[in-house]
C-alpha cells in the first residue's frame, strides 16, 4: 500500500493488535482480486522519527518487508499497517518474526469480526468526527 487514503481508512476503521514493538492495524481488503486468484495480504509500514534516525527506520522497514515476504501464510488476506514503536530498530529478523507470529491468529480473528460487522450497521464511538463539529458563533459586541 502506498496511498495516504488507504492508510487513513485502515487507521480509522481497522482492528488494532499491540505487541511490544509494533502496533498492527488490520482491515479487510477493498481490492477485489480476479476470480482465479486468492486474495493476498497487503502491507503498509509507518515509522515516525521518534523511533530512530533514517538508517534505523529504513532498516526496520527492510526487516518487516522481509518477514512479510517470506511468511505470507502468517497474515490474513487483508490490508495490514504495521506501526513501529520505540525499540523496534534493535530487533533482528527472528525477533520480528516471533512477535508477528504471536499475533497472527488474533489478526485473523479481527479480520473475520470486522468483515462480519460490515454487514451490520456501523457503531458510532460516541464522538463526532472533526469535520462535523459545529462551532457556535459569538454574538457581535455592541459599540457605544
Amino acid at each position: 500500500m502506498r496511498k495516504r487514503g488507504e492508510f487513513r481508512r485502515i487507521q480509522n476503521e481497522g482492528g488494532k493488535v499491540h505487541t511490544k514493538h509494533f502496533l498492527v492495524l488490520v482491515h479487510p481488503s477493498l481490492v477485489h482480486p480476479s476470480a482465479s486468484t486468492t486474495p493476498e495480504p497487503r502491507l503498509g509500514i509507518t515509522i515516525t522519527k521518534k523511533v530512530g534516525n533514517a538508517v534505523q527506520r529504513n532498516r526496520t522497514k527492510r526487516v518487516l518487508r522481509e518477514v512479510f515476504r517470506r511468511n505470507r501464510e502468517l497474515f490474513p488476506p487483508a490490508d495490514l499497517v504495521v506501526i513501529a514503536k520505540r525499540g523496534a530498530p534493535l530487533l533482528g529478523y527472528e525477533e520480528v518474526l516471533r512477535e508477528l507470529r504471536s499475533v497472527s491468529k488474533t489478526l485473523a480473528r479481527k479480520v473475520d469480526s470486522s468483515a462480519s460487522s460490515k454487514s451490520a450497521p456501523s457503531k458510532s464511538r460516541g464522538r463526532p468526527s472533526r469535520r462535523t463539529v459545529e462551532v457556535a458563533e459569538k454574538p457581535a459586541k455592541r459599540r457605544k
